[in-house]
């Protein structure tokens, strides 16, 4: 008896012990806004449930930025009037600009809370301006603090995601910055037609303010400085990827011209403008999740192959393929007819269902390749997204500015031809990756 005693007492011992250790462990994990010194905790083992939030969390912050950018393109007319400036001045202050992101060296989650913070103080000033050079260094001020998650978004996505499920993974997180364009005009346009244009920037300086509330309480850091390295040779692949960003060049030549195109050719309120952006939004939302899951689809295929015959598995396994394909040679016909539509003045809908295909084609790729470059630089993914991000902003605050000045030179007709044209060519370089990509790995 006295042996069983002592075995029941050894065992309620150890299970005290073991309760005191996951309790000590639970308050550790529970308080996320504290920083731990244990990092042996693999973020990739997290439930599906965290991983969820987590990606729900950086979608919504990466979104900011092209919200910002676009929610008050119903009401430049209205803008350009009351500071009484240039079309071209004005789209300057659409011009998307990056942040300096070190999430790769120390950490994510303090820079999101300061970055959301700066964001929250340029949207008030924006709305408070009271001439256009105010307004458009308090824009600048505010995009560098939301262009932050476009690059530590990434970064996260990589920390809490194996390659063979982070297809889909960024299919859901890219619904945020690339719906953001398109919803953000429907938001915009009602409050410029309800409360006027500066309604607009209170509401973003709300909206920032919740979300830099979840990031605090609800975002945990990802980040772990012992995620092993990946070969450096994959560095000579970047510049091919690069070519693809032509895409978003043509995309805000797009949007900042269709305000204009669809206000003072067709008649319409910048409320109903607004809701005109809704086929596009739906569409990069259907392409993106498509591609995200045909590119896990694919990339799980080939490597179950390559793993069978002894072959060495690389990040090029995930491009190529019909839909890949599908998606960079219907840029080109939908920006074409979208272009010729507006110019022949003919319906407003048939303008409208090429927005929707357009969104679709865009998405169908760009999924696929923001997902290759975390596979290839998997221990740098915040730093690569922002190498990407810095050039695909830099052609997009481009498109933005001269968007106006091309329409008037060129016509719609011809000038989205050219953004058509310009996709389908820059991306021969992917064929080329695609095609040799395997060799360079092996040099």
């Amino acid at each position: 008896m006295e042996e069983i005693s002592k075995n029941i007492n050894d065992i309620n011992s150890s299970l005290n012990k073991t309760l005191a250790d996951t309790n000590e462990d639970s308050i550790k994990n529970k308080y996320w806004w504290v920083k731990t010194t244990d990092t042996s905790f693999n973020p990739k083992d997290y439930s599906k449930t965290k991983k969820s939030t987590i990606i729900f969390i950086v979608a919504l912050a990466s979104g900011v930025s092209p919200v910002s950018s676009s929610i008050y393109y119903p009401a430049i007319v209205d803008m350009q009037k009351y500071f009484n400036t240039s079309d071209t001045m004005l789209n300057a202050s659409c011009t998307p600009l990056i942040w300096a992101t070190f999430g790769d060296r120390y950490g994510r989650r303090h820079l999101y809370i300061i970055s959301f913070f700066i964001t929250c103080v340029g949207n008030i000033c924006c709305a408070i301006s009271i001439n256009i050079e105010m307004f458009i260094v308090f824009r600048a001020f505010s995009a560098a603090g939301s262009c932050s998650a476009m690059a530590l978004g990434a970064g996260t996505i990589s920390d809490i995601y194996e390659p063979h499920e982070r297809g889909r993974a960024f299919a859901y997180y890219t619904c945020g910055p690339l719906l953001g364009p398109m919803l953000g005009p429907i938001i915009g346009g009602f409050l410029n037609e309800g409360l006027g244009w500066r309604s607009i920037f209170y509401f973003l300086a709300i909206f920032c303010f919740l979300i830099w509330t979840g990031i605090v309480f609800g975002l945990p850091e990802t980040w772990r400085s012992s995620v092993p390295k990946i070969d450096s040779q994959n560095s000579r692949l970047e510049a091919d990827i690069e070519a693809k960003e032509e895409g978003f060049l043509s995309l805000y030549l797009n949007m900042t011209n269709f305000t204009r195109t669809y206000t003072l050719t067709y008649g319409f309120s910048s409320g109903i403008v607004g809701v005109c952006y809704l086929p596009a939004a739906f569409g990069c939302m259907i392409g993106g999740i498509i591609g995200g899951r045909m590119s896990d689809k694919r990339y799980n295929n080939r490597v179950t192959i390559a793993k069978q015959n002894d072959q060495q598995v690389y990040p090029e396994m995930r491009l190529g393929g019909p839909t890949f394909y599908f998606g960079i040679i219907f840029q080109l016909f939908a920006f074409t007819a979208y272009g010729w539509c507006i110019q022949k003045e003919l319906h407003f809908a048939y303008g409208l269902v090429f927005q929707f295909i357009i969104g679709i084609c865009i998405m169908l790729p760009n999924v696929v390749l923001n997902t290759y470059l975390i596979d290839c630089f998997r221990d740098k993914g915040a730093s690569v997204s922002a190498c990407n991000n810095f050039i695909r902003y830099m052609l997009a605050g481009i498109g933005a500015l001269i968007a106006s000045d091309l329409l008037r030179v060129l016509g719609n007709g011809i000038l989205f031809t050219l953004c058509g044209s310009v996709i389908f060519v820059a991306s021969g370089a992917l064929v080329v990756v695609i095609k040799r990509g395997g060799k360079w790995v092996k040099q």
